[in-house]
């Protein structure tokens, strides 16, 4: 239907139609160029490896650090419980010393015995730790756990060179030597070992008092010897009867 409206009136109407000129160039979006797209990928990219790269570094960090931590702390820990075990060698030696002592002052055979059963239970529990002593006494010198501090002459040429005193004790922590022992070397000078005593006229010497280690095997020896036996068990008047042949 025709707009018969005088034509001053259509052009002051503003829901007149307007121009469509340009209206196709608003629409139309310029595209960007293929070669923009593409660096603009690549520089997404290298950003991206970027990030990853710095990320990967950090966790690598982060791990070395972590385990330098705790073998760190198992050092410091492995130290303490070191010198808490080497504390306990000066003990033991006190222990030592009280049964000598009391082997001289003949103290009571139950002191002496309760004596040797804490040391023994000492040196089990030292030695599960790691800690134990070098046995050196009748073997040869070996100066990687033992130093010499005198000789003493000896009749058989076998024991030359050999242990035949222990000074002091030595220990060995794990795979280290936490205290070298201290020893008499035998020395064989190519004949029988001189006696003192017969050499200047006199009587001879006492005999030497045992050892510490010649009490203890003495007492563990004694113990196994009293401990009690099985009884005989008492013949039943029913095993001759079990005996007889049934058929008779």
């Amino acid at each position: 239907m025709a707009d018969k409206r005088p034509a001053k009136d259509r052009e002051d109407d503003p829901r007149a139609e307007q121009p469509t000129e340009g209206l196709a160039d608003l629409l139309e979006v310029e595209a960007p160029p293929a070669g923009a797209l593409e660096s603009r990928v690549r520089l997404a990219e290298d950003r991206l490896s970027e990030v990853l790269a710095a990320y990967r570094k950090l966790k690598t960090e982060n791990e070395t650090f972590r385990d330098r931590t705790s073998r760190n702390l198992e050092r410091r820990f492995e130290q303490r419980h070191e010198r808490l075990l080497l504390k306990f060698i000066d003990i033991t030696d006190n222990l030592d010393r009280a049964l000598e002592a009391a082997q001289v002052n003949f103290a009571s055979q139950p002191l002496v015995e309760g004596l040797i059963l804490v040391r023994t239970q000492l040196l089990q529990t030292l030695k599960e730790e790691g800690l134990e002593r070098i046995p050196v006494l009748g073997l040869a010198f070996d100066p990687q756990v033992s130093e010499a501090v005198a000789t003493e002459p000896v009749s058989e040429s076998e024991h030359h060179n050999v242990v035949v005193k222990e000074l002091q004790r030595g220990w060995r922590l794990k795979d280290r030597i936490a205290r070298p022992s201290k020893v008499v070397l035998g020395e064989y000078r190519g004949g029988a070992a001189p006696d003192p005593a017969a050499a200047a006229g006199g009587p001879p010497p006492p005999a030497p008092e045992p050892s510490l280690d010649d009490i203890i095997a003495r007492t563990e020896a004694e113990d196994a010897a009293v401990a009690p036996a099985s009884p005989p068990q008492a013949e039943s008047p029913l095993d001759g009867l079990l005996d007889e042949d049934p058929e008779k």
